[in-house]
């Protein structure tokens, strides 16, 4: 598996491409422009498309996803990062975008520190990703079987609290569902027969609970589609 190989199905993924949180990003900023913006661990580059700014910047780990956001969306100004340690100048961006990535991430607290370093005073840092609730260890545990680079889907609670130790105010904080077909979100990063039937099977495996959380559907004996929660937290730099 590997986001190089993978660029073109996360520009075309329906998850990416369309959502509820780039709906409601679009409204909330509907009367704002920002000067510079930043978008962490972009994919095909959705998000920064989506953020009104005369300056829009993309880092991503992946080379392939940041020439996909170029030729899809014209942004060329690219850098191959981590998001742990961001190639920027401190005080650079009104704007720091990073949307359905921080569970990829292994220092999420050490990104969010970088996000403050570089953010211009009164910036405004988004953050849209896949929470659980404290109690679900089964969602990791299938996202992870599905993605080796999966590290941890955080509470709100968590995330809020690792955003307020680097010193980041939170300002508003949505819960939002998501429906993922399954197939396609399965075959995103092209698994090998043998590894989409496990991703399907601990999905029938659920507890009953689970299965009703999650909103699992199945059509035909199979899988069809099921639904997680997304966050999406608007911080600001003091």
């Amino acid at each position: 598996m590997s986001f190089d190989s993978s660029a073109a199905n996360y520009l075309n993924s329906s998850d990416h491409r369309t959502g509820s949180d780039l709906e409601f990003l679009a409204e909330r900023f509907a009367e704002v422009r920002f000067g510079r913006m930043l978008d962490v661990a972009c994919a095909a580059g959705h998000f920064a498309n989506a953020v009104p700014a005369d300056i829009k910047i993309v880092t991503d780990l992946s080379l392939n996803m940041l020439k996909k956001a170029d030729e899809a969306f014209g942004l060329s100004l690219g850098a191959v990062s981590a998001a742990e340690f961001l190639p920027f100048q401190n005080d650079s961006f009104n704007f720091v975008g990073c949307r359905i990535a921080m569970h990829h991430f292994r220092n999420p607290c050490m990104f969010m520190g970088e996000v403050f370093r570089i953010m211009k005073q009164d910036g405004i840092f988004v953050l849209i990703d896949s929470v659980v609730d404290a109690d679900d260890g089964h969602l990791n545990r299938i996202e992870l079987l599905r993605d080796e680079t999966h590290k941890k889907s955080h509470t709100v609670e968590n995330i809020i609290a690792m955003a307020e130790c680097e010193r980041l105010e939170a300002k508003e904080a949505v819960i939002l569902h998501k429906r993922h077909d399954f197939s396609e979100w399965a075959n995103r990063l092209n698994p090998s027969t043998e590894l989409f039937a496990e991703i399907e099977k601990a999905f029938f495996d659920l507890p009953a609970e689970y299965k009703q959380r999650y909103r699992v559907e199945t059509e035909n004996g199979r899988i069809k589609a099921y639904t997680d929660k997304k966050g999406l937290f608007i911080f600001q730099k003091p």
